[in-house]
C-alpha cells in the first residue's frame, strides 16, 4: 500500500493548519466589519464602558450601568486602541486574536500531556471549529479574554503537578499566580476554577517527600500576592454590592424552583429544537449553546436552519468520541486526567448550580459562565485521536464543522445583527 513520504505530509499538515487559521481570521474580521455590538450580549454597556475610559481615563462607578461592576482589564485594552483610531470599531478585532491565544494556549496544554503532533492539531481544530468560541470574536465582550485566563491557568496546573524541581514549581506557581490575577482582573468568572488549583496543589503536594515544606510555604506566599493583586476589584464589586459570582448567585439573584423534569428532559432531540430549550430544558440549552448558535446571538432567528442542524448534529458524534478520549486518557496518566476531568465536572456543576439559582436570567442558560470545559472537551477529542481509525474520522467530522460553522457564521449585510 502507497505511503505519503514525511516531506509530503508534513508540507500538507502545514497547508491546512495554515488555511484554517486564515480562514478564522478571514471570517473574524467580516463578522467583527459587519456586526453591530449594540446586539450580542449586554454588547451597549460593553461598549460604553470602553468609551468612557477613552474619553475620561478613569474608571466608572461600579454602580453607574449594568456592566460598571466589571474589572476593567479587557476595556483599558480597547480604550488604549481607540488611541489610535479615534474609533471603538478597533476594540471590535481584538476578539479575533484572543480566539487564536486560546486556542494555542490549549495546544500548549496538549503538548505537555501528548507529546505528539497529530493529537496536538487535531485537539486545536476542534477549538478552531466549535460553535461555543466562535460566536464572540465579533463582539466587543470580555468573556474570551476571561476565557484564556480560566485555559491558562489550568494549562499552568498540568505543569505545575509535573513539576520536579524547585525551580519549576516556582517557575509554574508563578505563571499560575499571574494568570488568576490578570483572570480576575478581566472576568470574575475565573473564581470558579480556584478549586481546580487547589486540587493540583494537593496532589504534587502529597507526591513529594522532602520537598513539601518549601512547597506549601512558597504556596502560601504566592496566594497571598494573588489575594493583595485582586483585593482592589474584589472591593470595587462590593460597592456594586456585586462581590464575588459565587455570593452574588447566592444572595442577590431572584430564585424560583423549577420543575424537575428541567433538568433532564430530551425532548428537544426528537424536535430537533435547536433554539429554544434554554426556556425549558437544562441539557438542551448547553447543548445548543456549545455545538450551535442556540441563542441566536450572531444569526438571524428561523425556526429550522439547515446548517445550524448540521452543527447540532455534529455533537451526537464528538461527544461521545470525546468521552472516550478522557476515559481513555484516564488509564494512561491519572494525575493529568484528574485535573482535565474535574475541570469537566466543576463547570458542569456549576452550570446546573447557576440555572438552579439565577432563575430567568439569560446568561444562566448558556455556558458562558463555564468556558473552562472546552479544555477537557479539547483534551479528549485529542486523546481519542491516538487511534489511528478514529483519528481519520475525527479529520472528517472536524472538517465537516468547522466548513460549515464558517459558512453558517458568515454575516450577511442583511442580517438584524449589523443594524
Amino acid at each position: 500500500m502507497f505511503k505519503a513520504p514525511k516531506k509530503i505530509k508534513k508540507l500538507a499538515t502545514f497547508f491546512l493548519a495554515s488555511l484554517i487559521i486564515i480562514t478564522s481570521f478571514i471570517l473574524g474580521f467580516h463578522n467583527a466589519t459587519l456586526y453591530s455590538p449594540s446586539h450580542g450580549f449586554d454588547g451597549k454597556d460593553h461598549l460604553y464602558y470602553i468609551e468612557y475610559l477613552n474619553k475620561y481615563w478613569k474608571l466608572p462607578s461600579p454602580k453607574s450601568f449594568p456592566e460598571g461592576h466589571q474589572p476593567p482589564f479587557y476595556y483599558l485594552i480597547g480604550a488604549t486602541l481607540m488611541l489610535f483610531t479615534g474609533t471603538w470599531k478597533i476594540a471590535q478585532y481584538v476578539n479575533i486574536f484572543v480566539l487564536w491565544m486560546i486556542i494555542s494556549m490549549v495546544g500548549l496544554g496538549l503538548w505537555k500531556v501528548f507529546k505528539k503532533k497529530e493529537q496536538v492539531l487535531i485537539g486545536m481544530f476542534s477549538l478552531a471549529g466549535l460553535p461555543m468560541l466562535n460566536i464572540f470574536p465579533a463582539m466587543i465582550s470580555n468573556e474570551l479574554l476571561g476565557t484564556f485566563w480560566i485555559v491558562s491557568s489550568i494549562v499552568a496546573c498540568l505543569f505545575l503537578v509535573k513539576a520536579k524541581t524547585n525551580w519549576q514549581f516556582v517557575k509554574y506557581m508563578i505563571w499560575l499566580a499571574f494568570s488568576l490575577v490578570m483572570g480576575y482582573w478581566t472576568k470574575q468568572s475565573i473564581l470558579f476554577i480556584v478549586p481546580i488549583v487547589f486540587l493540583t496543589l494537593m496532589i504534587m503536594i502529597l507526591s513529594q517527600k522532602n520537598k513539601r515544606g518549601f512547597s506549601i510555604f512558597f504556596s502560601v506566599v504566592i496566594f497571598l500576592i494573588v489575594i493583595s493583586l485582586s483585593s482592589p476589584i474584589y472591593l470595587r464589586a462590593k460597592n456594586a454590592n456585586v462581590g464575588d459570582p459565587i455570593r452574588f448567585a447566592l444572595t442577590k439573584t431572584k430564585y424560583a424552583p423549577k420543575p424537575i423534569e428541567y433538568y433532564f428532559r430530551l425532548d428537544w432531540i426528537y424536535k430537533t429544537d435547536m433554539y429554544n430549550t434554554q426556556y425549558y430544558s437544562l441539557i438542551g440549552a448547553a447543548w445548543n449553546s456549545f455545538w450551535t448558535d442556540g441563542h441566536n446571538a450572531i444569526t438571524p432567528f428561523i425556526k429550522f436552519h439547515k446548517k445550524s442542524f448540521v452543527l447540532w448534529s455534529m455533537g451526537f458524534l464528538l461527544f461521545p468520541l470525546c468521552l472516550y478520549g478522557l476515559i481513555k486518557q484516564l488509564r494512561i496518566n491519572k494525575e493529568f486526567s484528574l485535573i482535565i476531568n474535574s475541570t469537566g465536572f466543576l463547570m458542569l456543576a456549576i452550570y446546573i448550580f447557576a440555572n438552579f439559582t439565577i432563575y430567568g436570567h439569560y446568561s444562566s442558560a448558556r455556558l458562558t459562565y463555564e468556558m473552562g470545559i472546552v479544555v477537557p472537551y479539547a483534551f479528549g477529542i485529542a486523546s481519542a485521536a491516538e487511534n489511528k481509525t478514529i483519528r481519520k474520522l475525527l479529520i472528517i467530522l472536524l472538517s465537516i464543522q468547522f466548513v460549515v460553522m464558517v459558512s453558517f457564521f458568515w454575516i450577511q449585510p442583511w442580517w438584524h445583527v449589523t443594524k
